[in-house]
């Protein structure tokens, strides 16, 4: 009899993840609250959530306190010295700026699961083909938000020859975006999905994300930036508990007005249509430019 199939999105990000810097502006990463996170994932059928907000495990725990059907994993993005890496099963946070070896034996010293997420990414600080040498438990394969093709096509064709768990995850900066690519095991809840990891009986699954749904997180993004700058000027300081309202309370006032003039040119049509446009362009010519490059080098290797 064939075991259950249980669907997990192990990369996900809520407003707890921080600031993106574009340009002279700093936009916050993810403006969706963990409550409405999971409720997607409820709408999506995903048995599993892993919340991996970038150095913290703050969003993890305030989902970890919601009534839901979903099992909630406590994980962070945590940036290395050598690029991101995902710990998963944490219990606090694991501290940034260390070499990706010493991060790794941080997730395991408290029982965590560590694993690359897009490892081949020509945006975000990745691995890279150090995946082949560290303690990993598991590489993401598929991950929803890079478009491109080749970022994907290159961890599947270099972590086949790995000993690591194959996974799959939205890396979700909206609410919409979750279960986009998600990671199927043998199980229905988190211990299964952890022992699936652990001896590598895992597989990926899920499609990219449309670009129109990241052109409308971009306008949510700087709407919300518009709106905390605007009412920062008004003397209505918002706190929230976010990096963006701390940041803002922090800036001189002719600082916001610069952002918040930066900010309203950017939501005036076409521009995010045409930014969002570019962009998905441009990381795809050079994920494609990073993927002949890597393919090169593997066919010259003795």
């Amino acid at each position: 009899m064939n075991k259950m199939q249980g669907k997990a999105d192990v990369h996900i990000h809520t407003r707890y993840s921080g600031l993106t810097r574009v340009s002279f502006l700093r936009f916050p990463d993810s403006i969706s609250s963990p409550s409405d996170i999971v409720k997607r994932a409820e709408k999506r059928g995903m048995d599993v959530l892993c919340i991996t907000d970038h150095n913290t495990i703050r969003g993890a725990l305030e989902a970890k306190k919601i009534t839901t059907s979903v099992d909630i994993v406590l994980g962070s993005e945590t940036a290395t010295l050598d690029g991101e890496l995902l710990g998963l099963f944490l219990t606090e946070d694991v501290p940034k700026g260390l070499p990706a070896d010493e991060t790794i034996d941080r997730i395991h010293a408290q029982g965590g699961l560590a694993i690359a997420p897009h490892p081949f990414s020509s945006h975000c600080d990745s691995l890279g083909l150090k995946i082949a040498e560290l303690k990993l438990d598991g590489v993401e394969l598929l991950n929803a938000a890079h478009r491109d093709g080749y970022t994907n096509d290159a961890a599947q064709m270099i972590a086949n020859n790995l000993n690591v768990a194959f996974v799959g995850g939205s890396d979700a900066h909206s609410a919409n975006m979750v279960g986009n690519a998600y990671t199927q095991f043998d199980g229905k809840d988190a211990e299964d999905l952890r022992k699936a990891i652990l001896a590598r009986k895992t597989s990926f699954a899920g499609e990219p994300t449309p670009l129109k749904d990241l052109i409308w997180m971009t306008v949510n993004v700087t709407v919300e930036l518009w709106r905390v700058l605007g009412l920062s000027l008004l003397g209505r300081q918002v706190l929230d508990g976010t990096e963006c309202s701390l940041v803002v309370s922090r800036m001189r006032t002719i600082s916001k007005i610069v952002s918040l003039v930066g900010a309203t040119a950017f939501l005036v049509p076409p521009a995010p249509a045409l930014a969002g446009v570019l962009g998905d362009r441009i990381h795809r010519s050079r994920s494609r430019s990073n993927f002949v490059k890597m393919t090169r080098d593997a066919k010259m290797a003795p």
